[in-house]
């Protein structure tokens, strides 16, 4: 079991990572397009989104379990639920809405569309919103229990949460190596919020003052 710990670490960490940076793409630009673009439907499709916001993942879980009951134990389908949603989409278009338009108009005078508009200068003034979103989605993805217990059964790609609670029922406990799974677990939390801690305290004071 102690051989296998980094080989848990590494699974926890790929899928954590690729959840993050999907998020992180999908979730800001549906943002953008709720916030700054005008086009058909979308005050129903927004409305949707909200309602999401409210359906917590365990009340769709079973049904996400049978609909992918083919491909089980994958690296890949343990991320696939998790990149887009509604609440980032929620916290992304809270902020796109307080940039100010002049700076989009004087981008598309500047011949740039809407691509390059997100990208080149709505992305770089909205950092707070990012760090956001990238320190909850990781806390929530990192600790994910329930969709592996679901989905995992080969050790080879079971991720850290899910080898923490299998290994801690064994008997005898061995609690060196319990408190090092629980070192493996704290560790990234604290160095992803030192690296983002800058940007996420900026939102949080922006929230205040705009409160």
């Amino acid at each position: 079991m102690w051989r296998t710990q980094p080989q848990f670490a590494l699974v926890s960490i790929i899928v954590t990572t690729a959840v993050v940076a999907g998020s992180l793409i999908v979730n800001s630009m549906a943002a953008y397009s709720f916030a700054r673009m005008k086009w058909r439907g979308k005050k129903v499709l927004f409305l949707l989104v909200i309602i999401l916001t409210i359906i917590p993942f365990e009340a769709v879980a079973l049904p996400l379990n049978y609909m992918f009951s083919g491909q089980r134990d994958t690296v890949v389908i343990q991320a696939i639920p998790f990149i887009a949603n509604a609440f980032s989409i929620f916290l992304f278009y809270t902020f796109f809405l307080d940039v100010p338009g002049e700076i989009e108009e004087a981008a598309r005078l500047d011949g740039a569309g809407p691509f390059r508009t997100f990208f080149q200068v709505i992305v770089p003034i909205t950092k707070p919103a990012f760090a956001t979103v990238a320190i909850l989605t990781f806390l929530a993805q990192w600790g994910s229990y329930l969709w592996p217990v679901l989905m995992v059964s080969d050790p080879t790609v079971r991720p850290l949460p899910l080898a923490i609670s299998i290994f801690q029922n064994q008997q005898p406990p061995e609690w060196g190596q319990v408190l090092a799974f629980g070192t493996m677990f704290i560790v990234p939390v604290l160095a992803v919020f030192l690296v983002f801690q800058r940007w996420f305290v900026a939102s949080i004071s922006s929230s205040a003052i705009k409160g």
